[in-house]
């Protein structure tokens, strides 16, 4: 409970700092008075004034806010009267009146409150990029080291081509692999493009050529899957086979007395067996161990569906992998192309979400981000740094919704008032942004109520 804690403080905490940073810095290089940074809403905890801003630590962590001076000026109204100023409760903070109107955010121009408004999101997704540059570079991706086929599907495209189960891919279009991951590089790379497998079987070498099918989604189908061993690469704490014993580098032999060959076998049973106890045995260097091990439930999406969801079982186990180093250019590519498939990946969601082929219970609130957040620490801190990242990327898209009052929305209005050359009425803009609030209450309260059905284990759809 206390990593899940701190797990997801951290992760709201950095997402929130990075997106207001953003604001601020690019508002301070506009020349725009900045009265307060805070990092929450509510009332104040913690306050700090260097200069001419107060920075704010609220009570409430889900958010927090930049505040700058004539940001809450009105436009001249209907009848053509003159600009007011209405001035908020805002504690100790310099009232407008004594701050020169150059410095307001209202009186700069449309180009630098954009560049202001925009400024949040796009540290959001810098940050992205530089910690998935960071993993990379510091960390390595983790690969599986075998080369061997476990699966091949039955009519896909590597049954097609002739491959088969138990072949060995030892180079593709003449270039030598060392593990799974430089076998699927090619493909990911150009994902339509026919590849010539140089495949060891037996005591025979053949030359097969494979050709990738690609789905509507831009997802590959190469038709089989890799051969991995038993072995365990990963265990996550606080799970059930952490608390067996079951640590990095042991080698499951037999579950209910069945043998297991390969983490494939490992993953059926578990997955078959939620809330049902199974007996494992394993090795661990030179030692033989065993236990009863109950998997946790868990719904997940139904292979093959976006709106079915199926009951698995899972004891925290990830399978045998290497970690491989990339050099800094390498690595700077691959983090920008990994950022921007994230996001492709979320708009496909989004666009499958509101079109109804993907299922609602698949939306989370706060209480299912700090869940996620702990499970993914308990896995590691370098697990931990991709869901930041991955959640960087999230309200970066979020935050660019032409919604009031996203940062999406104020851009929206500022790029309608730039092509008509006219200001938004006021009380138009008080409607937008009154309906956007109410929007945004509505949606808050759906996904707290799915966070809530799902720690209750009552399903509502």
């Amino acid at each position: 409970m206390l990593t899940t804690i701190v797990a997801g403080a951290f992760v709201l905490g950095v997402v929130v700092l990075v997106h207001e940073f953003g604001h601020f810095i690019v508002a301070k290089l506009g020349g725009i008075y900045v009265k307060t940074f805070s990092i929450g809403f509510g009332k104040k905890v913690l306050r700090y004034r260097h200069g001419e801003t107060e920075y704010v630590l609220s009570i409430l962590p889900f958010g927090g806010y930049v505040r700058f001076a004539g940001e809450t000026e009105y436009y001249r109204d209907e009848e053509g009267g003159a600009q007011t100023i209405e001035e908020i409760d805002s504690g100790d903070e310099v009232p407008d009146s004594e701050i020169p109107r150059d410095r307001y955010f209202t009186t700069k121009s449309k180009w630098i409150r954009a560049a202001v408004l925009f400024a949040g999101p796009f540290a959001n997704y810098v940050t992205a990029i530089l910690i998935y540059v960071g993993i990379l570079y510091f960390g390595g991706v983790m690969v599986s080291p075998t080369r061997t086929l476990g699966t091949v599907t039955e009519g896909g495209p590597a049954a097609v081509a002739g491959l088969a189960v138990g072949d060995e891919i030892v180079a593709i279009d003449g270039e030598s692999v060392l593990h799974w991951g430089e076998i699927t590089a090619p493909f990911v790379a150009d994902p339509a493009a026919p590849r010539m497998l140089s495949v060891k079987r037996g005591a025979e070498t053949l030359e097969i050529g494979l050709t990738p099918v690609v789905d509507e989604d831009n997802r590959i189908d190469l038709g089989f899957g890799a051969h991995l061993p038993a072995k365990i690469g990963r265990v996550q704490k606080s799970k059930p086979a952490w608390k067996a014993g079951i640590r990095t580098g042991a080698v499951i032999e037999a579950i209910n007395d069945t043998l297991v060959t390969s983490y494939d076998d490992v993953r059926r049973i578990v997955h078959a067996h939620p809330g049902e106890p199974l007996y494992f045995r394993w090795s661990q260097g030179s030692e033989v161990k065993a236990d009863t091990i109950i998997p946790d439930s868990a719904e997940r999406l139904k292979p093959g569906s976006e709106t079915e969801f199926v009951t698995l079982g899972l004891i925290g186990i990830g399978p045998d992998a290497i970690r491989l180093r990339e050099g800094l250019g390498e690595a700077m590519s691959h983090g920008f192309a990994w950022t921007n498939g994230t996001i492709a990946q979320i708009v496909m969601y989004l666009g499958k979400l509101f079109t109804g082929q993907m299922s609602v219970k698949t939306l989370g609130g706060p209480i299912l981000i700090t869940q996620m957040a702990g499970d993914t620490a308990n896995w590691g801190f370098d697990s931990l740094l991709v869901f930041l990242a991955f959640f960087n990327i999230n309200l970066c898209i979020f935050n660019l919704i032409p919604i009031m009052p996203f940062d999406g929305g104020h851009l929206a209005i500022l790029g309608v008032e730039g092509i008509t050359r006219r200001q938004l009425p006021r009380r138009l803009r008080e409607w937008l942004t009154q309906a956007g609030f109410i929007l945004i209450i509505l949606l808050m309260l759906f996904v707290v109520t799915l966070d809530l059905t799902r720690c209750s284990g009552i399903s509502l759809f």
